[in-house]
């Protein structure tokens, strides 16, 4: 192995794009992210998620207004909160992160993010999916509950640290009926 590839690699030092300017001239901070297939991509904390999206979606200028997807993400350090963003008018697109480090979280404790519920109708559905598959609780969500499992169903299927429960549909004794 040569010095050049035991090297890690850097993380390129990247500018704002222009809806990271748009958030920053209004006073709320991110942070770029390599962007997402060729989508401008930022990261924001919990506490400036609501400014941030009302900004992006009521401005002349950027007019996000529709929220395509909310999902989550158990990366190896921090769980995540994803919301791409759409601009009918201006056929833009972005990607806003919120990443909740797993070091503030303690034992069985969920990432909590604010919820995106009261400025889109879709976010309803998506946010209680999130819930359900990886463990985020949106803060002030207006029915936070599971939405595809049952209601006893224990842990997070999307997890890395999930546990796939021993049923009769997940017998993987030789001598089962299946």
């Amino acid at each position: 192995m040569t010095t050049e590839q035991a090297k890690p690699e850097e993380t390129p030092n990247l500018t704002p794009g222009v809806f990271g300017q748009f958030l920053a001239e209004h006073d709320i901070p991110s942070t770029r992210l390599p962007d997402s297939t060729g989508v401008e991509t930022i990261e924001v904390e919990g506490k400036n998620l609501e400014m941030a999206l009302k900004r992006l979606r009521n401005s002349a200028e950027t007019r996000l207004d529709f929220l395509v997807t909310v999902s989550g993400v158990d990366s190896a350090d921090h769980i995540e909160s994803v919301y791409h963003l759409w601009s009918y008018e201006h056929t833009k697109e972005m990607v806003i992160k919120v990443r909740v480090p797993k070091t503030q979280l303690g034992a069985d404790q969920l990432a909590l993010v604010p919820t995106t519920a009261t400025y889109w109708s879709t976010a309803n559905w998506h946010e209680r999916e999130t819930y359900d598959l990886v463990g985020i609780r949106y803060v002030g969500h207006p029915y936070m509950r599971r939405i595809l499992n049952p209601w006893d169903w224990e842990g997070y299927p999307l997890r890395h640290d999930y546990k796939q429960p021993l049923d009769a549909l997940n017998d993987k004794d030789p001598v089962s009926f299946r």
